[in-house]
């Protein structure tokens, strides 16, 4: 894997180590991020209670949408490419039935079922360039219920995130495994987003292993992700916005167009 930009890469090479995917090799420390954060659960949870019917869970991850949605009763197939971030869900289930879980890609997967909601959270949609993002909102409506419900979140980026000249934000979780820095690295001109980890463990107080993780996504803002929604044969029912800032999270509950 190619070196990422800016701090992250400085400090890899420094470090003398040789950056591996986040999702596969990385799980673990995406999974010490991504359990802290309790975005978007609340407003998923009540779209499932409105919804009614099966939930089809993209992205699935390690379960941070996922759990809360059984623990309500909900019955869930959840479905992720990273058969690493799986293992680490079914640990967590409360039975081995309790939810489907399918090692599938996004943009191809096929199911024997249609669902009352599909659920693609946490910006996960970044993670496809176009082409990826029309595959997948095909498969989307192919699984998805006349009268069911799409909810898919995005990142809207303000103007210094998209300007030609890369800007990095930097931010740091201490926790019980060691020190976690993650680094966002926007490159406007490319229109890409790469994420890169730094995980420091600490043992008895000494570090004793770092290692560096990597993901680039595209920088896909809501306008573009609603003509293409438009497109795949889906129409905008709701829109939510977060707090303004550098990067506002966009909600979008989406239904069949008639």
């Amino acid at each position: 894997m190619s070196t990422p930009p800016g701090t992250a890469g400085a400090l890899a090479e420094l470090y003398g180590l040789e950056p591996v995917p986040l999702y596969s090799a990385g799980a673990g420390v995406y999974d010490d991020i991504a359990r802290i954060d309790r975005a978007e659960i609340g407003d998923v949870l009540r779209l499932a209670q409105r919804a009614g019917g099966p939930v089809l869970e993209l992205a699935c991850g390690s379960g941070r949408v996922t759990l809360p949605l059984l623990a309500r009763g909900h019955r869930v197939v959840a479905l992720d490419n990273s058969a690493e971030l799986l293992r680490l869900l079914e640990n967590r289930l409360p039975d081995p039935s309790a939810a489907r879980l399918v090692e599938a890609d996004m943009t191809s997967f096929a199911l024997d079922e249609t669902f009352g909601l599909v659920v693609l959270a946490a910006t996960s949609v970044c993670l496809l360039d176009a082409r990826q993002r029309a595959a997948a909102f095909e498969r989307v409506r192919a699984h998805l219920a006349d009268d069911g419900l799409f909810y898919v979140s995005v990142l809207d980026l303000a103007g210094p995130l998209r300007a030609p000249r890369p800007v990095e934000r930097t931010s740091v979780l201490v926790g019980p495994r060691g020190v976690t820095s993650l680094f966002q690295h926007f490159d406007g001109r490319r229109g890409v987003r790469t994420t890169s980890v730094l995980h420091e463990s600490v043992v008895d107080g000494v570090t004793a292993g770092r290692a560096v993780y990597v993901s680039e996504i595209d920088m896909v803002g809501s306008g573009e992700l609603v003509e293409e929604l438009g497109a795949a044969g889906f129409e905008v029912l709701e829109r939510r916005s977060g707090p303004a800032g550098e990067q506002v999270q966009v909600q979008l509950v989406c239904g069949r167009r008639r």
